[in-house]
């Protein structure tokens, strides 16, 4: 009994190694046969915890093909499993990765969200992706997802009051992720400056934003925006000069 015990256990662990190699050269498909044959090995000589991290890697494998295929959803959850698989066997660094490749795949998933204009869902999603690359230390990461949630927010929302707040919370989150903010800031810029206008307060505070606006647009080379950006101020400029009561200058 202890020899055949013995037995399915190397029996497994050379399974898991095979699968491990194949796993890290992207075999996934030959990864996935040899780690539920080491799962099942080691099951049978009764190591349960070596059988699990078998079955995690295997999920682990399914959700890397389902990202190749671009299935999204199915990746994240074969990830998430995987998570809690790794985390309750006290494998902490696999664990890690898992919830890592989990929140790249929800911000892939989150892309195409937004690019179907699903803003909403778009933003939850780099939300939860955010919340996860905490998890594992990476606030960068974490920043930028925070960050690309309110963008998706800011194109969610109607009035131009509520676009610029969602930017401007973007930008903040973008500095602590270390991303070039200046085409988010010149955005946020633009679009608080027209709320002013649409609400007929402090033009001389619109004025101001829309040249800070037109400067960043200029230095990232927005042709386009910066040409709006300067038809605006000339007419803004043009009617405060013809009625200045009107407003409230």
């Amino acid at each position: 009994m202890v020899l055949f015990k013995g037995n399915k256990i190397k029996k497994g662990q050379e399974k898991f190694d095979q699968g491990m190699a194949y796993y890290e050269t992207q075999r996934y498909k030959e990864a996935i046969d040899n780690f539920k044959k080491s799962a099942k090995s080691f099951s049978d000589g009764n190591e349960k915890k070596l059988s699990k991290r078998a079955e995690a890697f295997r999920l682990c494998s399914h959700g890397y093909i389902d990202m190749i295929e671009l299935n999204f959803l199915e990746a994240i959850r074969s990830f998430g499993k995987a998570n809690v698989i790794f985390s309750t066997e006290g494998f902490l660094d696999e664990a890690k990765h898992a919830r890592t490749v989990q929140a790249q795949t929800q911000g892939e998933l989150a892309k195409s969200k937004a690019q179907n204009g699903e803003f909403i869902e778009s933003a939850r999603l780099y939300e939860s992706a955010g919340a996860l690359y905490s998890t594992t230390g990476l606030e960068m990461e974490a920043a930028k997802a925070r960050a690309r949630s309110f963008i998706q927010r800011a194109a969610a929302m109607e009035s131009d009051f509520d676009k610029a707040y969602f930017l401007e919370r973007a930008v903040e989150e973008f500095k602590i992720g270390r991303e070039d903010v200046t085409r988010y800031e010149a955005l946020a810029l633009y679009t608080r400056a027209k709320s002013l206008i649409s609400a007929r307060e402090n033009m001389k505070e619109a004025i101001d934003l829309l040249v800070k606006a037109h400067e960043k647009y200029v230095k990232v080379g927005s042709t386009t925006q910066t040409e709006k950006v300067k038809l605006l101020l000339e007419d803004l400029t043009e009617q405060v000069k013809i009625r200045p009561s009107e407003f409230g200058i």
